[in-house]
């Protein structure tokens, strides 16, 4: 885990459809260097989250640069990330993207990042990875055959469990399954509207709840 000294600068936006929320930060990606990152989803049915997303980043002004993790060499991840003002994961498969990040070293790179104070935002299995581990979300997300890590552990950059499209569709039923499974731990449940915000370290977590204009 990165240390408490790195934590102190961290900013993140996680939330379960940036595209619905995405408007609370359109500030601070406003002509900032995006680098977009859609490894997560690369291998679902349904992916329009994802063009929702670049289509938000874009109408705000930023300036998107994109890759995939999974396959990109790691060097020129690292000049990526050294030039992003902000780092975005999409949605996807939680495993698959936690295996790659772990695997290829970008979890290391990432939280060097996020020590400069650069903003990240994670959608949906881009905020999940964001947790002690992610073996709670199974039954939301399946785990790929060829997934190669010998745990679940997360990117352990907060201490609570995000659970995205809590009591939505087409997630009402097993959201509300993980809820009542997992209660012992310090589950954060946020509907498509919601977002929460961190600042600093995972100790001083400051949730925003966010609606938009036709939730109830």
């Amino acid at each position: 885990m990165c240390n408490q000294r790195r934590l102190q600068n961290m900013r993140l936006f996680l939330c379960s459809h940036f595209s619905r929320v995405g408007s609370a930060v359109e500030e601070q990606i406003a002509g900032k260097k995006v680098l977009f990152i859609p490894t997560a989803s690369i291998h679902e049915g349904y992916t329009g989250y994802v063009g929702s997303a670049r289509k938000l980043f874009k109408k705000a002004g930023a300036l998107l640069t994109e890759t995939d993790i999974s396959s990109e060499e790691f060097s020129k991840i690292k000049t990526l990330f050294d030039d992003a003002d902000v780092i975005y994961f999409t949605g996807g498969n939680s495993f698959f993207l936690i295996d790659c990040l772990r695997k290829t070293g970008t979890d290391k790179l990432l939280k060097r990042q996020l020590g400069k104070g650069k903003l990240f935002i994670g959608e949906s299995a881009g905020a999940i990875v964001c947790a002690p581990t992610i073996s709670y979300i199974e039954k939301m997300d399946p785990i790929p055959k060829d997934y190669s890590q010998s745990d679940y552990a997360g990117l352990k950059l907060i201490d609570f469990y995000i659970l995205p499209h809590y009591l939505t569709a087409p997630f009402k039923k097993v959201t509300a399954q993980i809820a009542e499974e997992f209660s012992h731990l310090d589950l954060c449940p946020i509907n498509n509207a919601q977002a929460i915000i961190v600042e600093g370290s995972s100790k001083k977590v400051k949730p925003l709840l966010l609606k938009a204009a036709n939730e109830p």
